[in-house]
């Protein structure tokens, strides 16, 4: 039950899924740009959707189906799928939702994805306040010769959730899970290189430096919007340097795999494989200690209000042609001022956490 002590071999770890609620401020043709949406929409209907192009000359098919309850259009661009709702403007939720494709991830990096996406909003006339993480998959990859077995992952397991599958084929493990599907936080670990040759993605055999991709095994963790809040995170920068942290917590407290040779888990000796997926966390960013807060422990950053203020001030500068800051700053305060001169301030704060 303890195999490939020697010969497993480290081979790439990152970003492989990464979803984004987006908080879009509209320009004053929205309303004839969302009914241009809903006329391809209803033409789409029955049909694999409609070919397109940007204002930018970029191609994307729009398709019929949204993403329910709030996301009305469906834009399918080659390294992202783009759904889009009909308000003008966000209000406490994202009005864009973009869900990046692993290969687009992979080859061009997040920073190169999130560029691009912001491009083609800006195309439609759209203005990015800023982007939430709404899901995040970080994955590592190993060559293990002999691959892996359910016996040797169930009686070497120390995990925080009891929730439990896994997928077998021919008695042969493919695919183990801890975590209900809908949970915040769920760990798969398959095999990657079998899924390559059924899925055809034959691009991450270069990433590998690898002609064969029989016995290559992938830990890959999906973090969700509700734990990627507790975690404080609600910007991309934020995550990016948080990742290192999320890895550490993840493979440390969340879940590992660890000798039989205690009686107490806490007490028992890792596994050597599993000290080198725990090593990743460096790869991924710096190694700070995160704390996860409760729901109700937690509190917004004052980061944040900053960031979604200060977001929202060009477009308000650009609607009253203000180009000067201090103008755009003394114009907003006098708006803000006017806002509340009727309404219970005082009473307002004391309902805030």
């Amino acid at each position: 039950l303890i195999p490939f002590e020697e010969g497993f071999k480290f081979l790439l770890c990152g970003i492989d899924s990464l979803d984004l609620g987006g908080f879009v401020e509209w320009n004053n043709k929205w309303e004839q740009r969302r009914d241009k949406f809903q006329n391809r929409k209803e033409q789409a209907q029955g049909t694999n959707g409609l070919l397109c192009s940007n204002s930018a000359g970029r191609k994307y098919v729009q398709t019929a189906k949204g993403k329910p309850p709030q996301f009305r259009y469906h834009l399918q661009f080659p390294e992202y799928h783009l759904y889009i709702g009909i308000s003008q403007t966000p209000q406490k939720t994202p009005n864009v939702y973009i869900s990046f494709n692993a290969e687009a991830l992979w080859h061009l990096g997040v920073d190169k994805c999130v560029q691009l996406a912001t491009r083609d909003i800006r195309a439609f006339g759209g203005d990015v306040l800023y982007f939430q993480p709404s899901r995040c998959d970080l994955s590592a990859d190993f060559f293990i010769p002999g691959d892996l077995s359910l016996p040797f992952l169930n009686s070497h397991k120390v995990c925080r959730s009891s929730s439990q599958r896994q997928f077998l084929s021919d008695d042969k493990l493919e695919t183990f899970y801890i975590g209900a599907t809908s949970a915040p936080v769920q760990l798969r670990i398959y095999d990657k290189g079998k899924e390559i040759l059924k899925s055809g993605k034959p691009w991450f055999q270069t990433f590998w430096g690898k002609e064969d991709p029989t016995c290559v095994w992938r830990v890959e963790f999906q973090l969700r919007r509700t734990v990627l809040r507790e975690f404080r995170i609600e910007t991309v920068d934020c995550l990016r340097s948080k990742l290192g942290g999320l890895w550490q917590y993840l493979t440390e407290d969340w879940f590992s795999l660890r000798l039989p040779n205690h009686e107490r888990q806490d007490r028992r000796e890792l596994h050597h494989w599993w000290t080198s997926v725990q090593s990743l966390a460096d790869q991924f960013g710096p190694t700070i200690e995160l704390q996860r807060l409760t729901e109700a422990e937690f509190l917004v950053p004052i980061d944040w209000y900053v960031s979604h203020i200060a977001g929202c001030l060009p477009s308000l500068a650009a609607r009253t042609e203000t180009v000067i800051l201090n103008d755009a700053l003394n114009h907003l305060t006098t708006q803000i001022i006017e806002y509340w001169f009727e309404r219970d301030f005082k009473d307002e704060v004391q309902k805030r956490p």
